[in-house]
């Protein structure tokens, strides 16, 4: 015992100021109304300071006299990664006021409207935005578009621009399956919680009612949280989400018998579903094309998860059979435990 609470201190002073939900995700609402294409724009505030170093007095949070600060070097950026043209001709910008906001999962946003006015009728708009890929080129920004009276989702990635014209469905369809994978893959803790469950090990039978058990619960929240039925503040669900894994990873240390393992996965997974929810909550799409894109987006999840099974459970039955087995996975989840109860602490607090 003594062993497992200074590992857990350790951790605790060693561990690096990052949140479990690396946003990696902007937003935009695109209207494309002659004679000019309006861009409001919502960057995750953070992710904006590590590029382009707003915090002048480094107390860790952006203000807005530090915003308005660097505006010609916001300003210039902007110009450099979102651009429209009109018949292949480079349409001029300008970029409105900074404004600080707050997403749906509860971190501040940098937000500010961008218009690009045409002198003559728009024809053949081609929208390019790709803020922020300096901190990976799989870093998108959802958008919402509004052409012709029509409101449709777009995802834009690095060298991905928009074209005009209604997407097809399976087109969108495929973006937004793309956006659940890479989602589950960067929410370091809903993998956590995944990886706390699986290390007791267990029969064939026992993984699939855990992972199948975490799958309908969180489902269920997140179609429900997505669609504003069941709304929750960001705090609690954070907050909920890090306790939930920090829970896991002291079953892992001290009780020895799991056959209810699933029934922990279930309960805990309604939290973990208001957790996904967030990414889809600050589109602002209608009904008809967010149902479309809830479904995608979770199934891409879904293939996510099944990966990270799929590739730690085979490895989990190897160890199994060595003597190392018990110590490496009471370590595992005491690393668990550390990250959860930092996360608890941060986002609590």
């Amino acid at each position: 015992m003594r062993t497992v609470l200074a590992a857990v201190f350790l951790f605790l002073l060693q561990a690096p100021p990052l949140d479990a939900h690396p946003l990696n995700v902007g937003y935009a609402e695109i209207t494309i109304q002659a004679p000019e294409v309006t861009i409001a724009l919502s960057l995750n505030l953070l992710e904006l300071d590590l590029v382009l170093g707003l915090d002048r007095n480094l107390d860790a949070r952006v203000d807005q006299d530090e915003l308005d600060a660097k505006r010609t070097v916001i300003v210039d950026y902007l110009r450099r990664k979102i651009s429209v043209a009109s018949a292949g001709e480079a349409l001029p910008v300008d970029v409105g006021a900074f404004a600080i906001g707050r997403g749906a999962d509860g971190k501040d946003l940098f937000e500010t409207t961008l218009r690009f006015r045409s002198s003559t009728p728009l024809a053949a708009v081609t929208v390019r935005a790709a803020p922020l890929t300096e901190l990976g080129a799989d870093h998108t920004t959802l958008a919402t578009i509004i052409h012709g009276g029509h409101r449709q989702p777009f995802v834009f990635h690095e060298g991905v621009a928009y074209q005009g014209g209604a997407q097809s469905f399976w087109s969108s369809a495929f973006q937004f399956l793309g956006v659940g994978i890479h989602h589950i893959f960067l929410g370091y803790d809903h993998v956590a919680f995944l990886l706390g469950l699986l290390l007791v090990g267990g029969s064939l039978l026992a993984i699939v009612k855990i992972v199948t058990a975490f799958t309908v619960a969180h489902s269920v929240t997140l179609s429900l949280a997505t669609l504003d039925v069941v709304t929750l503040p960001a705090p609690l669900v954070e907050t909920g989400i890090a306790l939930s894994i920090a829970y896991v990873a002291l079953e892992n240390l001290f009780f020895t018998r799991f056959d209810k393992r699933w029934l922990v996965s279930f309960l805990f997974g309604f939290v973990h579903g208001f957790g996904f929810a967030n990414v889809l909550k600050d589109m602002h799409l209608p009904t008809s094309s967010l149902v479309a894109s809830l479904l995608f987006f979770n199934v891409g999840v879904e293939i996510g998860q099944i990966v990270i099974v799929a590739l730690v459970v085979p490895l989990l039955w190897a160890l199994g059979l060595t003597r190392a087995y018990r110590t490496t996975t009471r370590l595992a989840s005491v690393a668990i435990f550390s990250a959860a109860a930092f996360w608890f602490f941060q986002r609590a607090f």
